[in-house]
């Protein structure tokens, strides 16, 4: 039998928890200024988040294993409620400050990237008993990120304008809170904790590096990762800071966010299944996208390859969660998901360090370049890296695909 309820209330918990965290990273840096008037201490509250985040994922990857999938789903969304929370009690009973913030910022970060694992380990359990194709919950999932990445700050900064702090911090507690009593209804065929040869902790690191695909997706999505972050932190912004036009910076990341969504949406029900072609386009439009984006000129072309860009990240997100999905073992797929968001909080500020380095002794059109060569290696090697083909989609799906009809 199966449900219809399932996949609603799936992408329910997902919007509600992708919103709730797209929120607070509006609201927390916006009430660090209001009661401490350091704009530096934003940053170090957001700084001193990221270790702890990198170690929760990887935590979070055994625990998801070995306690179950969606009770750490659950569990996850019920203690970053708790945490964001925890902001506007604390407020109210003692006042916030500097240790408050960071404590509490700490706390959330060890519970939002574990829920976010387990969620994204769920996908096949949503797929079975729903009846939707793994690959069309895997695009209505990237559809939703796309939309949190366009609407979750708009819909957040608005809500500053109309409300008080404080009630937007309740408002994005209640989001974390509605995720988890979503993942807590949503029917799930009964299946039981899978028994895994190896119980280790590090089993998924180990699984990666003894299966070749799986290092070669690692090593494609950490490339990708490396060069984004510098993209949308440092090229950008700067850009548009040099052309006295910070608002064009809203409507290129806009452009971002649309071509997500249109992405997920174009390889859900356009591609339907072809994956291997998605995936070629995909990385060709990455490259495309980079040189636009390196050509530093004015508006139109920068926001053409921000598309571009959200175009192939919609397009790539689904299927290297469906592969993933596919291809490890049920027992383990909590620590080899963990392991890959791990190292993933890992490479992004790798990618500014780098950055950085690159303009401490060049100007920006050179950094941006240097991006766009970086996109032509990572996407050069994500078309030919051996036995990857085969990997993304075997022989039998390509002839299924062959046999059905677009749409």
């Amino acid at each position: 039998m199966t449900s219809k309820t399932t996949l609603p209330l799936y992408l329910t918990a997902t919007a509600a928890s992708l919103f709730g965290n797209s929120a607070i990273a509006i609201v927390l840096p916006w009430l660090v200024l209001e009661r401490t008037g350091d704009p530096a201490m934003a940053g170090t509250v957001a700084a001193a988040s990221a270790l702890p985040g990198a170690i929760a994922a990887f935590a979070g990857g055994h625990l998801i294993d070995k306690v179950g999938r969606r009770r750490m789903s659950v569990l996850s969304d019920l203690g970053s409620a708790s945490a964001v929370a925890a902001l506007a009690i604390v407020d109210a009973v003692v006042g916030l400050n500097v240790a408050w913030f960071i404590g509490l910022g700490v706390l959330g970060a060890l519970f939002d990237v574990p829920g976010m694992t387990a969620r994204e380990t769920l996908l096949a359990n949503v797929s079975e008993t729903s009846g939707v194709g793994l690959d069309k919950v895997a695009a209505w999932r990237g559809m939703l990120f796309g939309l949190s990445f366009l609407a979750g700050p708009a819909v957040a900064g608005w809500l500053l304008t109309l409300l008080p702090s404080i009630q937007v911090v309740w408002i994005t507690a209640t989001c974390s809170a509605a995720a988890a009593l979503a993942i807590g209804l949503m029917p799930l065929r009964p299946t039981a904790i899978a028994a895994a040869e190896d119980n280790s902790p590090l089993a998924g690191f180990t699984h990666i590096r003894r299966s070749r695909p799986l290092l070669t997706l690692l090593v494609i999505s950490l490339g990708s990762i490396v060069l984004v972050a510098p993209l949308l932190s440092v090229v950008l912004p700067a850009h548009f800071i040099a052309l006295a036009a910070p608002g064009l910076l809203g409507l290129s990341l806009s452009a971002y966010a649309v071509g997500t969504m249109a992405g997920s949406g174009v390889y859900g029900w356009l591609f339907d299944g072809r994956r291997w072609t998605a995936w070629m386009v995909a990385n060709l439009l990455y490259v495309v996208s980079a040189v636009l984006i390196a050509t530093l000129s004015g508006f139109w072309l920068v926001a053409a390859g921000m598309m571009a860009a959200g175009l192939a990240s919609g397009l790539l997100q689904p299927i290297s969660t469906v592969v993933l999905t596919e291809h490890v073992p049920d027992a383990l797929r909590g620590r080899v998901f963990g392991a890959y968001s791990a190292l993933a909080m890992v490479a992004s500020p790798l990618g500014l360090g780098l950055m950085a380095l690159v303009l401490a002794g060049a100007d920006l059109r050179v950094g941006a370049w240097v991006l766009a060569a970086g996109w032509a290696l990572v996407g050069g090697y994500a078309i030919v890296a051996p036995g990857l083909k085969g990997y993304i989609q075997p022989e039998q799906e390509v002839a299924d695909a062959d046999h059905r009809p677009v749409g």
